[in-house]
């Protein structure tokens, strides 16, 4: 018998290089169809009314793409952050750059570089990782009203028959 597939979980599912903890993507999978068609993506959903504690999930959600990267960076086309609240505003246009990708993975050193030492983590940052990370990070910030705008199954067969047939 042929080896098993992972399991959808086991694919978003990474180990931090130090601690012996693991982590993992709420979602991810392959877009579909245009610019992006075939690229692969992770990401994190975050469905909270207010701020509160978004600026922090975010810092741990950069880390944990530095890693993903790292290990895997044919897997990762994308990573997305998708709340319903927007955070960190005085930063927004910050929030996708090198500079803040590195400060958030710096401030988990401990689980990614395997010291407490800040000098001796920055020293060991990847900067083509960090600016992979950084460029292709996407902010999505939603609305409620927005999670009823989906396509219905029957649009949805009409337009995969005919990108099959486009295909042809």
């Amino acid at each position: 018998m042929g080896e098993s597939q992972p399991s959808r979980r086991a694919k978003l599912t990474f180990a931090w290089p130090h601690g012996g903890q693991n982590f993992s993507f709420d979602l991810g999978g392959t877009l579909k169809y245009g610019e992006y068609d075939g690229h692969e993506f992770f990401a994190e959903s975050k469905n909270y009314a207010e701020p509160s504690d978004l600026p922090k999930h975010y810092s741990k959600f950069l880390a944990q793409c530095y890693v993903a990267y790292d290990k895997m960076p044919s897997r990762a086309d994308h990573f997305m952050w998708i709340a319903w609240s927007p955070h960190s505003i005085t930063d927004w246009p910050k929030l996708t750059t090198s500079d803040y990708v590195r400060t958030h993975v710096l401030k988990h050193r401990e689980r990614v570089f395997g010291t407490d030492d800040e000098a001796k983590a920055a020293a060991l940052v990847n900067e083509d990782v960090v600016s992979a990370v950084a460029s292709r990070l996407w902010l999505v910030v939603l609305s409620t009203k927005q999670e009823t705008l989906v396509i219905s199954k029957e649009h949805r067969s009409v337009i995969e028959a005919y990108e099959t047939k486009k295909g042809e």
